[in-house]
């Protein structure tokens, strides 16, 4: 006779296994890939290698910066807004990677405080958004102003709207 618990134990093994192997190979939880030295802020092609990333009738990026991006991107015309990684914007903007991670092997996620060096305080944040409907992001009757930047704002992976685990409020997240 079968102990009842042998099927889920092995059920349980074989899952671990799988999923062991996935993490072990990277196609699971890939890491970003890194930038390579020298690859220019609208050169797409120097990470993207695995096919264009732009349409055909896209103009060449290859000398593009943040601001040639948002000549044609605006917020009333094809908004970038929530359409690519915080990494993207951060580097058309002219800064690198070791700007904010520093140099280092094995980059971990930046620390709030690093954040609000260059984009300010969260007070200011909120402020800056005080209008926004139906609520400010940036300041929370749960949190205030101290939410930490990384719950929302992803830099190598789509940014997501923290409080949509509990509220609807529709927020286009950079």
């Amino acid at each position: 006779m079968r102990h009842p618990y042998s099927q889920r134990v092995r059920t349980t093994v074989v899952l671990f296994s799988i999923i062991l192997a996935a993490v072990i190979s990277g196609s699971l939880w890939a890491a970003p890939k890194l930038v390579p030295s020298d690859a220019r802020p609208g050169d797409c092609a120097a990470c993207h290698t695995e096919g264009k990333v732009l349409s055909d009738t896209h103009p060449d990026t290859k000398e593009m910066n943040l601001a040639a991006c948002k000549a044609c991107h605006t917020r009333d015309n094809l908004d970038l807004t929530g359409k690519f990684p915080g990494s993207h914007t951060h580097y058309l903007a002219g800064v690198t990677c070791v700007a904010c991670h520093g140099k280092t092997e094995k980059p971990e996620e930046v620390a709030m405080e690093k954040c609000v060096a260059c984009h300010g305080s969260t007070a200011k944040l909120a402020q800056k958004t005080k209008n926004i409907k139906p609520t400010n992001p940036h300041t929370s009757p749960h949190y205030g102003t101290d939410l930490d930047c990384n719950l929302c704002h992803r830099q190598h992976a789509k940014s997501e709207d923290f409080c949509a685990q509990c509220h609807s409020f529709n927020f286009k997240t950079p």
